[in-house]
């Protein structure tokens, strides 16, 4: 069985991204630095509508900007939303359901992710982030470091290398 990734972008600086989120008592996720801002990467097992939810907390926080975006490797569907616009490709309908595709309104498309976030979707598609997803705790009652790692990217030369 094939579980969908979901990763959201923001422009915001991560230091600055995971100060606000913790002071909203958001999260959890990692955070991964890149030059056009952060990615977030929530746990594995997150619903498409908490996914949405948790980004439009990311787009109040860093000041109105967070691309989510879902995908499934092995039945190559896509879906992105901005907030305001939302896009798909493939077999994108299973990755939201039916109540959330119906609010989605997507056109077909692909996600408008910066070159570094897209190649941050095409490691975690891999497997490179697992560690780090995999070890998020639960939400409640936790401390900063635990609550929102930072991935460092600058060991290994890539981004979750």
């Amino acid at each position: 069985m094939s579980v969908p990734r979901t990763l959201i972008w923001t422009h915001a600086p991560a230091a600055e991204l995971q100060l606000a989120l913790h002071r909203a008592e958001a999260g959890p996720a990692a955070l991964v630095p890149v030059e056009s801002g952060t990615v977030l990467l929530p746990p594995l097992g997150i619903r498409f509508a908490a996914a949405e939810r948790f980004a439009a907390r990311v787009r109040e926080v860093s000041g109105g900007s967070g691309l989510l975006v879902r995908w499934d490797d092995l039945r190559g569907g896509v879906v992105w939303s901005d907030g305001s616009a939302s896009g798909f490709s493939g077999s994108a309908r299973r990755l939201v359901g039916v109540v959330g595709w119906c609010r989605l309104k997507a056109v077909a498309g692909e996600p408008p992710l910066p070159a570094d976030a897209a190649e941050v979707r095409t490691l975690v598609s891999q497997g490179r982030a697992d560690t780090w997803v995999r070890a998020l705790p639960d939400r409640a009652g936790l401390a900063i470091n635990t609550v929102l790692p930072v991935v460092p990217v600058t060991q290994g030369g890539a981004p979750l290398a």
